[in-house]
């Protein structure tokens, strides 16, 4: 007689008995890379394969391409919209002074002058003015008014209520923030909501990320854009402070995803012969152009809901978007559907007027189906693969840590703008100005003077603006005119850094490793908004703060490896071993190598999802020298023992 031996659960099994082989230390970093992998949609950061040249018979900047450029400018400033709109929703007039009772024949400067203390009678609160913003005197305004002037002596208190004076020569409207009181000791709140905004920024990518991945371009474009509708909208009907942060962190959800998705659809589209035209004049003319706008709206609309409602409704117009750009045909082939991809075909080559042989299309079709098999491949390699060796995990650490400050001091400046003691509009408008010339300058020197060090000159040249700012003994046009040119250099280096990143890291693991450094960019803006509130402490402490950060990450830059003229690496090995036969102090423009360049180079074909990537620098690589040296050889026989034994452990 048998009796059936009940099994045991899962956690049964887990619970009694115990592994026969322990956990390593291996295992946990596989385990908790496949994590990674889940929640980080690589294809969102690193698209596929933007290099269909044969396909580019339709032409390269035909009436169709031409077309998408222009509908381009619509989503460089949807961006503005988002990222921009709460700068002038919060700004506080500099004049403002406690809500005190009206007496006949007096006006409220008047009155001020009785019974507000002077600012220097009140300890942090600074000298900028004569009176102080936060405390009056707790004293019957009969008696302040009967004596000749205030007493020293007498008692202050704090207040609740605050009278604002709006002007045409500071701020022309009473703001959300004066609105409901977030100044003096509620003036953190400011700090907070901007902060929760880039809080939403790093949700808004792993969101949009994936439904770009799932659904396509096309759809993460709708809902990132009718996200920021629904969040700019509820802003207008706010009625307390958690309110206002619920709404702005919506907004931030949908924060680059209202813009990237439809940049790179339209980049897909261009020809490699424009591509850098598209990439240049979309992002540095359309969105500085948008930039340049904001603040006026604000000043002309003068009211901050009005303002809000502005632009915000224009988001919506995106329910129209899929009529007139295309989805992926990548995306459409990588995801068997054909049909689709060949009636967008049809479609370009008809406006177009360009016929595509059908000898060549199928060739295009294997190209795209080696892309997805080759993608599929890299999918056994995870982000934690670039902590395993001691020079790729330096590599990554300090590209993550120079990124992240780059990406803190250029929004620490934006934050700054209203603490440099002119005129905010104009200020925003001139600094606005700088993003153009900045993408020029990346334009006519990365290629020249290589990466590393023109990173390392734009992050120090900003360091030094900021410190001859600090040194400024009060705010004004000089104080104004250093942080503005701070401002110009870290834009260069922002354009440059995440590009420099993206050749520095291994093709098995570009996608994984850019995402991460990306969002870290999103990690450490939220600390801006802080480093702008430390104005209240004393005027030049932003500036301080900011310079410290650059001279840091300057000095970070040096001990990076230069990718100009150098092949580009594509395994760990490659990783590991690129740039270890480098001098310090070597340059592109010192140091003698052929310039053979690569056909048809893989790093080439993936550029990254931010605009700053796709430049006319991005096919970076050049045949290097044959010869290696001899440390190089000891190097490569380390790194693939360790991968060996590694590989016997698992």
């Amino acid at each position: 007689m048998s009796f059936a031996v009940p099994r045991k659960s899962a956690l049964e099994q887990w619970f009694y008995e115990p592994e026969e082989e322990p956990v390593t230390f291996d295992d946990i970093l596989l385990y908790l890379g496949n994590l990674y992998k889940s929640i980080f949609p690589t294809t969102f950061f690193i698209p596929l394969d933007l290099d269909f040249t044969n396909i580019f018979q339709l032409g390269e900047f035909g009436l169709y391409q031409r077309f998408l450029f222009i509908m381009l400018m619509l989503f460089c400033f949807f961006l503005t919209f988002v990222y921009f709109t709460q700068l002038f929703l919060i700004v506080v007039p500099v004049e403002f002074w406690c809500e005190m009772p009206i007496v006949e024949g007096f006006t409220s400067e008047e009155i001020r002058d009785y019974m507000v203390p002077s600012s220097y009678l009140v300890a942090y609160e600074g000298h900028d003015l004569a009176y102080s913003r936060c405390w009056i005197y707790d004293v019957p305004v009969k008696i302040a008014m009967e004596a000749k002037e205030p007493d020293p002596n007498w008692p202050m208190k704090k207040c609740h209520e605050w009278h604002f004076k709006t002007s045409p020569f500071d701020v022309p409207y009473i703001s959300v923030a004066a609105e409901f009181g977030w100044v003096c000791d509620d003036a953190y709140k400011v700090t907070l909501a901007q902060s929760i905004f880039f809080s939403g920024s790093i949700l808004g990518g792993l969101i949009f990320g994936w439904l770009g991945d799932k659904y396509g371009r096309i759809p993460a474009v709708v809902v990132s854009n009718l996200l920021g509708f629904i969040g700019g909208l509820s802003t207008i009907y706010i009625h307390t402070f958690w309110q206002f942060c619920l709404c702005r962190f919506i907004v931030g959800v949908s924060f680059d995803s209202t813009f990237v998705f439809a940049y790179i659809l339209v980049l897909e589209y261009v020809g490699p012969g424009w591509r850098t035209f598209v990439a240049h004049v979309s992002f540095g003319l359309f969105y500085t152009f948008g930039a340049i706008c904001m603040p006026w709206m604000a000043y002309f609309i003068a009211d901050w809901r009005t303002f809000a409602l502005v632009t915000t409704v224009p988001l919506v117009s995106v329910l129209i978007a899929p009529l007139f750009i295309p989805e992926s045909v990548r995306w459409l082939i990588g995801m068997k559907k054909m049909r689709r991809a060949l009636k967008i075909i049809s479609l370009i080559e008809k406006i177009n007027r360009n016929k595509i042989p059908e000898d060549v299309f199928e060739e295009f079709q294997e190209e795209c189906e080696k892309d997805i098999a080759m993608m599929a491949e890299d999918e056994m390699y995870t982000l934690l693969d670039l902590f395993r060796t001691r020079r790729l995990r330096r590599i990554t650490i300090l590209l993550t840590t120079v990124w992240g400050i780059i990406q803190m001091c250029y929004d620490g400046h934006i934050r700054c703008l209203d603490a440099l003691g002119l005129d905010v509009f104009s200020t925003f408008t001139i600094a606005s100005i700088t993003e153009f010339p900045a993408e020029m300058l990346v334009v006519s020197t990365l290629d020249t003077f290589g990466r590393r060090w023109t990173l390392f000159t734009a992050v120090t040249v900003s360091a030094l603006f900021s410190t001859f700012a600090a040194l400024v003994p009060t705010v004004g046009l000089a104080f104004a005119s250093f942080a503005i040119c701070s401002r110009l250099f870290i834009n260069v280096a922002s354009n440059i850094a995440l590009q420099y990143a993206a050749e520095l890291l291994p093709t098995v693991v570009r996608g994984e490793g850019v995402a991460f450094i990306h969002v870290m960019g999103y990690v450490t803006s939220i600390f801006s908004p802080y480093i702008a509130f430390s104005s209240k402490i004393t005027y030049n402490m932003p500036m301080i703060i900011l310079a410290i950060s650059c001279y840091l990450g300057g000095t970070m830059c040096l001990f990076l490896p230069e990718t100009l003229m150098e092949q580009l690496p594509q395994s760990l090995v490659d990783g590991e071993l690129f740039g270890i036969d480098q001098i310090f102090w070597e340059s592109p423009l010192t140091r003698k190598k052929p310039l053979e360049p690569i056909g048809h180079h893989l790093h080439a074909k993936r550029p990254t999802r931010r605009p700053d990537l796709l430049r006319s620098s991005m096919v970076s690589g050049y045949r290097g020298m044959e010869r290696r040296h001899t440390r190089i050889q000891e190097k490569v026989s380390e790194v693939r023992l360790t991968q060996q034994n590694h590989i016997s452990t698992d």
